[in-house]
């Protein structure tokens, strides 16, 4: 039997799950089947408990642990976990929100916005943008010979499948994403972006660039707001998740783990490595996807700890208390010589091979509260498992 992709999202949404999220719900579970295969016996055992099959050896999941680790099927069903402040997190927005309140610091110079095709890509200039600056067809170019390395971000989606843009002046030669272009490509670029934010590039501190040059380490770490009965009670957070990306030679150096990057763990009161790092499996050329060292540069990470990290630990800090009317933070974070820099705050973000690096989840007591008082436990596997079993098809019917 074969799974009908198509069939598993229609019954996955008729299960009350988010439209735009089912479609990536079926597609990690399409990915998860084709990286590690299973047998039926194992797969029907994690389904039914809520898992993508292919988190039993991912995890180690057994029937003795399985509760401690955040299941695939109820966390995509809590979408989304934020209320109506949801608003803040869009990129231009979350300029202005963190303007004040001790972390004005965090965020990057923002020059221009791009508007979209309804404005036909209008640029707003923004409230860091040079004055001197023309305001013509010459814009870009000026900013980037005064700036020399810009960042260029999509505000929300893939906005027509740019992404992300590290657009780079060396003497007089172009640089996108560390890769020689000529003046047809910056022509593109400038004429095509859509919904898109250009902002200072912040770059690593150095001892991270020991670890890999070619793009900037960034940190994921995920805050959980803490529940209390008190309504009048002062807001607390934990750490669910803490990890540092780092790029490699795959697909132009990205750090991010989904384009090729490498995930370590690290513990958040100190900075310190975990012994855990780790890889996507597909990226690995022979399925190891535990690994000990850098595999271009052979950086190794154990005994080591991220630098400036007790300013950066307060920094956290003093965000989340500046935006507590969120209640889930998924914080990207570049860690500077002298401080950091917030690159973005994702309302909803994975977490997967999270659990590998910075261990279950749901084993820390706080953090399995507010999944609780989120609702996480109304969500039944079993519902998964029989969506699963639905759209099964005999192997080679295309119908």
């Amino acid at each position: 039997m074969a799974t009908d992709y198509d069939v598993l999202l229609e019954k996955i949404r008729a299960l009350g799950m988010d439209h735009k999220w089912a479609r990536m719900f079926v597609k990690k579970l399409r990915d998860d089947e084709a990286a590690f295969p299973v047998s039926e016996v194992q797969k029907e055992w994690a389904l039914r408990r809520g898992f993508y099959p292919g988190r039993m050896e991912l995890y180690g999941l057994t029937e003795s642990n399985f509760r401690d680790y955040m299941p695939d099927y109820p966390y995509f069903m809590l979408h989304p976990l934020n209320n109506h402040f949801l608003k803040w997190l869009d990129k231009t927005t979350l300029k202005y929100v963190l303007n004040s309140g001790g972390v004005e610091d965090v965020m990057p110079e923002y020059y221009v916005y791009v508007e979209n095709d309804l404005c036909g890509g209008r640029f707003t200039y923004l409230m860091d943008c040079p004055k001197d600056l023309p305001r013509d067809d010459g814009f870009l170019m000026a900013l980037l010979k005064q700036k020399k390395i810009l960042a260029m971000k999509p505000n929300s989606g893939t906005s027509g499948g740019l992404g992300f843009i590290k657009l780079e002046l060396r003497g007089d030669s172009l640089y996108e994403n560390n890769r020689l272009i000529g003046t047809d490509r910056f022509l593109e670029i400038r004429d095509t972006m859509r919904n898109y934010i250009i902002t200072e590039y912040a770059h690593q501190h150095h001892e991270l660039a020991e670890v890999w040059p070619d793009s900037e380490c960034t940190l994921r770490v995920i805050m959980c707001k803490n529940p209390t009965e008190d309504r009048y009670a002062g807001t607390t957070w934990s750490c669910a998740v803490s990890y540092a990306r780092f790029g490699t030679s795959v697909n132009g150096g990205a750090s991010n783990l989904s384009s090729g990057g490498i995930g370590v763990g690290f513990d958040f009161e100190t900075g310190a490595y975990n012994d855990t790092e780790i890889r996507y499996k597909r990226y690995t050329p022979d399925g190891q996807w535990h690994i000990e060292k850098h595999p271009d540069t052979g950086y190794v990470w154990k005994g080591k700890r991220l630098p400036n990290w007790d300013f950066v630990r307060g920094k956290i800090d003093a965000l989340c208390q500046h935006v507590s009317s969120l209640d889930y933070l998924g914080l990207d974070i570049i860690i500077t010589e002298d401080g950091m820099k917030l690159c973005e705050i994702n309302s909803h973000t994975a977490i997967d091979y999270e659990q590998v690096m910075c261990g279950p989840t749901l084993a820390r007591p706080k953090v399995k509260a507010f999944f609780e008082g989120k609702g996480i436990l109304k969500f039944d596997g079993e519902d998964f498992y029989r969506a699963y079993m639905e759209s099964q098809k005999p192997d080679g019917d295309n119908a």
